[in-house]
């Protein structure tokens, strides 16, 4: 099992992490934090995230963020944090174009298998 460090925000009810690759050292994993936006104390003591430092509103719900730990949406060009704003693009293919992201309740739908599409009469035959 790799170990991880993480640095976390210290203002009050922020749940922001940042999470450091597998095994680095306690120093490393404070550049790294400074690096994507992170405001780390020189003493590695105090650290806020990258949402709290510009006045945004604090990480309350965890999501993919890989630079806060927050929760993200799907924008038109990739995934945007709620919190401190960073985008991971959507994955393109060797061509340069943008993979499809398949959703699978949209593909459900697309062949007819959501809940409750289908109503069944008493008799037990299907109708649409």
């Amino acid at each position: 099992m790799a170990l991880h460090r993480a640095v976390a925000c210290d203002t009050d009810s922020c749940l922001a992490l940042y999470v450091a690759v597998p095994q680095s050292g306690m120093d490393a994993a404070l550049f790294a934090a400074r690096r994507v936006g992170w405001d780390v104390s020189t003493s590695g003591l105090a650290t806020r995230c990258p949402a709290c430092r510009n006045g945004g509103p604090a990480v309350i719900e965890r999501g993919n963020c890989p630079v806060c730990m927050g929760s993200t949406y799907d924008g038109r060009h990739g995934e945007v944090c709620h919190h401190c704003g960073h985008m991971t693009p959507h994955p393109v293919d060797e061509d340069g174009d943008e993979l499809a992201v398949v959703d699978e309740d949209q593909e459900q739908h697309d062949h007819g298998q959501d809940d409750g599409e289908q109503l069944v009469d008493v008799k037990g035959g299907a109708q649409r």
